[in-house]
C-alpha cells in the first residue's frame, strides 16, 4: 500500500470518528437490488462507498490494536487529542505499523 492511499483512508477514518453514529456497511437502499439485479447509473459509486467503509473499519481495528502511545499519536494527529510524550516518534512508528499491517489487510 502506498502512503497516499493510507493517508486517504485515515482522513476518511477521522471523518467517521467525528460523526455521532458510526454506521458503516451497506446503505439502506442498494441500487442494483432495486432493479432486480440490473446495474444502475450509480451502482459503481455504491460499490466504491461500500469498499471505502470496509477499509475504514479495518483501519479502525488496526489503530485499536496499536501500542497505546502509537494509538494516542494517531488520535492526536487526526482527532486533535492530546499529544503523547515523544509524539513525533510514536506517530512515525504508528504510520509504519499501519502501512505494514494495512498492506496485508486492505486490497484497495
Amino acid at each position: 500500500m502506498r502512503i497516499n492511499r493510507l493517508l486517504d483512508i485515515l482522513d476518511q477514518w477521522a471523518r467517521w470518528m467525528k460523526c455521532d453514529d458510526h454506521q458503516l456497511g451497506y446503505p439502506s437502499k442498494i441500487s442494483y437490488l432495486k432493479t432486480g439485479g440490473e446495474s444502475s447509473h450509480d451502482a459503481f459509486e455504491i460499490m466504491i462507498e461500500i469498499s471505502d467503509n470496509k477499509n475504514v473499519e479495518v483501519i479502525d481495528t488496526i489503530i485499536h490494536d496499536l501500542p497505546n502511545a502509537q494509538k494516542q499519536a494517531i488520535y492526536a494527529r487526526y482527532l486533535k487529542d492530546k499529544k503523547p510524550m515523544y509524539y513525533e516518534k510514536h506517530l512515525e512508528l504508528a504510520m509504519d505499523n499501519l502501512l505494514t499491517i494495512a498492506d496485508r489487510k486492505i486490497y484497495a
